[in-house]
């Protein structure tokens, strides 16, 4: 007589990886990336907990995926433009004022740029998690880390270019003014998320970046 099957008791409920890559970038965006515990992403998601952590092998490289999404579909469209500083003569201005306002029409024509922003969402993840990276795990902090050295080469070659077109004063360190123009976008973000007027940041901005300009205004 043949072995009787164990009958089983309904099929378990598969995890969806994008499905929750997707509403943990939502909700790191809006609510910043150290505000929202994995207990709200397993609820939104309708998952457990130990499927998350299955899945991902911990809360902080789920953090990882997520900045990896946003470097993909926000922060690379943004850099690439760094690369044609003929086509884009004005796109530092047109990033620092797009910090502050959440968005910039000239900054970039790829559609990924708009198309994944949730509504209510202030400045940049990326940056926001960059303020206080000392609270990630070290998955988290690679990817910031590594796409910093990336954006400071970015930085720097802009200025090398706008020192050649008469827009930055020729005096000017381009490595430490880089370093400089990376600290202001960390700047502004603080003042947008401690609810500091967007004329005021701007006022802030074009005092600090005063030095590097051979105009009286940046931004």
């Amino acid at each position: 007589m043949s072995e009787m099957k164990k009958k089983s008791v309904g099929r378990p409920k598969t995890l969806d990886r994008q499905k929750i890559i997707d509403i943990a970038f939502t909700e790191y965006w809006i609510h910043g990336i150290h505000n929202v515990p994995l207990t709200t992403i397993a609820q939104l998601a309708e998952v457990s907990r130990p499927g998350i952590y299955k899945e991902f092998g911990g809360e902080d490289d789920l953090k990882a995926e997520v900045l990896k999404k946003y470097i993909k579909v926000s922060a690379e469209p943004v850099h690439n433009n760094y690369d044609n500083y003929k086509k884009y003569p004005n796109h530092l201005m047109n990033h620092l004022d797009a910090l502050i306002r959440d968005g910039n029409k000239y900054l970039t024509n790829n559609p990924n740029y708009t198309k994944f922003r949730p509504k209510n969402a202030i400045g940049c993840l990326l940056q926001s998690s960059t303020i206080s990276k000392y609270k990630l795990g070290p998955a988290t902090k690679k990817i910031i880390n590594d796409f910093e050295k990336i954006r400071l080469k970015q930085f720097e070659k802009y200025i090398k270019n706008a020192q050649k077109d008469g827009v930055f004063s020729k005096d000017i360190d381009s490595s430490f003014y880089a370093k400089y123009i990376y600290t202001q976008f960390s700047v502004i973000q603080t003042l947008r998320l401690n609810g500091t007027s967007k004329a005021n940041i701007k006022s802030i901005v074009n005092t600090a970046l005063k030095p590097l300009m051979q105009n009286e205004k940046f931004i």
